[in-house]
């Protein structure tokens, strides 16, 4: 028998009704869907922007290594400030509005890129995109307090698996609309695809708030910093942060160097083609990982799991750094995706783990503002490494992160990932 989520026979137990199972698997597959057209915007766009930085005036490697590093650390700035504030709105008002908020002010933003004239502009439009982004986010809120809970593992990993597909989607068709009609006709429309995925959930989603509460909580109306606290105290969640923000530093610092070592590996600067091949493999790669192991990752353990891919994508990056061709490149970067995508699933089943239902949309809030801090933290000190060191070196550096990252999991994590329900 196949999954529940595919089974159209499937009854479900423990008192639902067949109709409100039906609307579960309905809004599933609509906010699946909104999310894999919304991711695909984004990174029809996103991994090119460091070849896009050099549109303006800026044609050393290192420089546009640098301001793209910038970039990443003012987005991730942005979005750690916003996270918590858009988590609490959710739980108060509810989750839908908030995903249908991150696409429209998402798509707005990419539209803007399209009209920069300098990098400075284009730095700004970044700022923007990380304050009122966030899809992922918001679309796992919601999905983790509308789902079965012992579907709830499966369900996050295919929702992760929608981002990784929309990302490896999104390069694959960026890369070909770039080189054919110019960047900004790929901003335009790339904007375009991230407001129809808002107007999918607005159209296509129903969510009964007070039905989405199992508890009343006066919690609820406490200012975003109190509820940000007051999780914190909770040391099973505090040690999934520090492991979330820590692996965040560790991805932000190679990500803006990667596309630019590819472009000084092909000796060419028309590589955007090319280099959407790459990640789009890696994207592809990764998603199935995450699907894979969002379903397993309770049999075998979410430790084990997140600990696993943490020290192969160690072992992967420092092999990336000694490639010394982009065909080498590419399949290390594909070998990467695997690693990492059967980590991403891990955080975010752990949440449903250790909050309860009513707090989710702030936990998954703290949780982003946690992730976007170490993205914040990494790209500016992975750009300056590059720029004065050379691009292999924050290969190096990065593997020793990931291993150092990996080690703290094992240690740190020990109870966290006891049977579902078990923190509460």
């Amino acid at each position: 028998m196949g999954h529940p989520l595919f089974d159209l026979e499937f009854r479900v137990s423990q008192g639902q009704s067949d109709v409100e199972f039906a609307d579960w698997r309905r809004n599933f597959y609509a906010l699946w869907v909104a999310e894999v057209v919304a991711i695909i915007g984004f990174h029809a766009v996103q991994p090119f922007l460091p070849y896009y930085i050099q549109e303006f005036d800026v044609a050393d490697l290192g420089e546009a290594l640098i301001w793209a590093g910038r970039m990443g650390t003012a987005a991730g700035l942005a979005m750690a400030i916003s996270a918590p504030i858009w988590g609490s709105l959710a739980d108060r008002y509810g989750r839908k509005p908030m995903v249908v908020r991150s696409m429209i002010g998402g798509g707005i933003s990419v539209i803007l890129m399209a009209y920069v004239t300098t990098v400075e502009q284009l730095l700004v439009t970044r700022v923007l995109q990380g304050a009122l982004a966030g899809t992922v986010t918001a679309c796992l809120t919601l999905v983790s307090t509308s789902t079965p809970r012992q579907h709830l593992g499966f369900a996050l990993g295919l929702m992760q698996g929608a981002f990784m597909l929309g990302a490896s989607v999104g390069p694959l068709l960026g890369g070909p609309v770039i080189e054919a009609f110019g960047y900004k006709a790929c901003f335009m429309w790339a904007g375009g695809a991230v407001l129809v995925a808002g107007l999918i959930v607005q159209m296509l989603v129903q969510e009964d708030f007070s039905r989405a509460r199992t508890v009343e909580s006066s919690a609820k109306y406490r200012m975003p910093g109190r509820d940000m606290w007051r999780l914190l105290g909770v040391r099973p969640f505090l040690v999934l942060v520090l492991t979330v923000t820590a692996m965040s530093f560790a991805f932000g610092f190679v990500m803006p160097v990667v596309p630019l070592f590819l472009q000084e590996l092909a000796g060419r600067k028309d590589v955007v083609s090319l280099a959407g091949a790459v990640f789009a493999a890696g994207g592809l790669v990764g998603a199935a990982s995450a699907v894979v192991m969002g379903r397993y990752s309770d049999r075998i353990g979410p430790r084990r799991v997140l600990v696993s891919g943490l020290v192969l994508a160690s072992v992967f990056y420092l092999a990336q750094g000694y490639a010394q061709s982009v065909l080498m490149l590419g399949v290390l970067v594909v070998l990467t995706g695997l690693a990492t995508g059967a980590t991403r699933p891990v955080a975010n089943s752990l949440i449903t783990r250790i909050v309860v239902e009513e707090d989710r949309g702030k936990a998954f809030g703290v949780m982003t503002s946690a992730s976007a801090l170490g993205w914040a933290m990494g790209p500016m000190a992975g750009g300056h490494i590059g720029a004065h060191y050379g691009f292999r070196a924050v290969f190096v550096v990065t593997s020793i992160l990931f291993l150092v990252v990996g080690a703290w999991a094992w240690v740190a994590m020990k109870g966290v990932d006891g049977p579902r329900g078990q923190q509460r």
